[in-house]
């Protein structure tokens, strides 16, 4: 843009140029209950136009010292800025998380437990160690909102990322949550119970296995991904807890989509590898998904075969690891013969 006198002049927004920053930083630390709202609702403005909002980062820990106070009653306001610099300057938010998650667990009944939930996910997806630490407090917060905040079902996913022992506390909560509203709550609550699984850590209930099994044929393709997927990690530690729900997984190898096939058999050989007989409910499916016209599939129903040690499968497995054009799946068919004999 050019100005008088031909010179340069640099545009910004008129949220940006009115924003004051040592001043909001003054007013919220006043005492005066008016004065503090419209710093607060100066930083909202800011950040929900989109103007400047690392502009008000430097805000967060004023914020945070409001957010303790008793004698105001803007919390929701308060809580909504941490949640949007939490998405803007997650690291920056991160110092503050403790005392966030404590106001959540007092005020886990009104309506700034959301916003602050929503702030702790938003730290959590970059910083889950951190949010790790206070997992008693969040699921507190859920056991007490049973609408289980989407949000709050997040946090714990995100946590499951480096701390899945952290889970453990989560589970009841967790696998209600699963059970009360599975479409909506499935995805996170099943990567969260995957990466417990994978971690080796001693999971107290396994009624989330049954939930999980209702899914696998679900219409939405990531969350039957995830259903089986979460089965298959069960399996993998603890083939006893899924060699009950195989035959229901005979849907999931019928399905239309190649990847569902190849999963559901992955699931299905890490249960014969310890329960060989769990896969006969399945075994004609098996033997026909030798045939399936995807290696990825043919190569996991080779592996799931071989550990259910099927002798009916010897001919099309030696069939397979001569003639198939994927060396994968001829390396599998390979592999599986050899526990037949």
């Amino acid at each position: 843009m050019i100005g008088e006198g031909g010179e340069a002049v640099e545009y910004r927004g008129r949220g940006a140029a009115e924003f004051d920053l040592p001043s909001v930083l003054a007013q919220l630390d006043g005492q005066d209950p008016s004065e503090q709202l419209a710093a607060v609702r100066r930083i909202r403005s800011v950040i929900e136009e989109h103007e400047r909002p690392a502009a008000c980062v430097p805000t967060v820990p004023k914020l945070r010292s409001l957010l303790e106070r008793t004698d105001v009653d803007f919390h929701e306001e308060i809580a909504t800025c941490l949640a949007e610099l939490a998405v803007e300057a997650p690291s920056d938010v991160a110092p503050s998380t403790g005392t966030i998650a404590a106001v959540a667990v007092e005020r886990a009944d009104q309506p700034v437990a959301r916003e602050l939930l929503r702030c702790l996910a938003a730290v959590a997806a970059e910083r889950p160690a951190v949010v790790g630490d206070h997992t008693a407090a969040i699921v507190s917060v859920l056991e007490q909102r049973r609408g289980y905040d989407r949000h709050g079902l997040r946090i714990l996913a995100h946590v499951s990322r480096r701390r899945p022992e952290e889970i453990v506390q989560a589970v009841s909560v967790l696998t209600e949550a699963l059970k009360t509203n599975p479409t909506e709550n499935g995805r996170p609550v099943l990567r969260a119970f995957s990466r417990l699984a994978r971690s080796g850590t001693t999971v107290p209930s396994l009624e989330f296995v049954e939930h999980a099994v209702d899914l696998v044929d679900h219409d939405e393709t990531p969350l039957r991904y995830d259903a089986i997927g979460c089965l298959g990690d069960v399996a993998a530690q603890d083939p006893a807890a899924v060699e009950s729900v195989c035959d229901d997984l005979a849907v999931a190898l019928s399905c239309a989509d190649p990847d569902t096939r190849a999963t559901a058999a992955v699931t299905l050989a890490r249960v014969a590898a310890e329960r060989q007989t769990a896969i006969n409910p399945v075994r004609s499916q098996l033997l026909g998904l030798l045939t399936d016209d995807h290696a990825h599939v043919r190569a996991n129903a080779c592996a799931a075969l071989g550990h259910g040690r099927v002798d009916a499968a010897a001919t099309r497995l030696a069939s397979l690891e001569r003639e198939d054009p994927s060396a994968i799946v001829r390396d599998r068919a390979g592999w599986a013969l050899e526990q037949l004999s």
